[in-house]
């Protein structure tokens, strides 16, 4: 799927004029011409991309939600292999905060991109990634 296809029908970019960081990113990766999957999801959307890491396909997936109306939260996680199994394994969190629209840098998101496309090895986890933070992720 073409991610301009995918974002310009999703419920994400209303969401693009309140945190500027989302729809850097989200431009970021329609410049690198990457595949991806994505899903509408409670409260937000769910996406992966499609290339293979180390032989299999890639397990990561970024979970894109919001909270409050000031506040965004990408989680990083991978999906149980476990057939049936609802788990997810978290890598952590980034809170966007509306008031705070300065505080990442492209840097920051390419490097977000960067976990996300070598399916979140430890070795690219990005410096702004937080392993803890006071939001329940909504189920599927």
């Amino acid at each position: 799927m073409e991610l301009q296809e995918a974002v310009g029908t999703s419920n994400l970019s209303p969401y693009f004029v309140r945190f500027p960081a989302l729809a850097a990113m989200f431009d970021a990766m329609a410049s690198m011409n990457l595949e991806i999957e994505m899903r509408e999801r409670k409260q937000g959307a769910e996406f992966r991309f499609l290339n293979s890491v180390k032989g299999m396909p890639n397990r990561g997936y970024l979970r894109i939600f919001f909270p409050t109306d000031s506040k965004c939260l990408l989680f990083f996680h991978k999906k149980s292999s476990v057939p049936y199994s609802h788990d997810r394994f978290s890598y952590g969190g980034i809170v966007i905060d509306e008031r705070s629209s300065g505080r990442f840098q492209e840097e920051d998101i390419l490097e977000w991109i960067k976990f996300l496309f070598y399916g979140l090895q430890p070795k690219f986890r990005p410096k702004t990634l937080k392993k803890s933070f006071p939001y329940t992720v909504p189920e599927d």
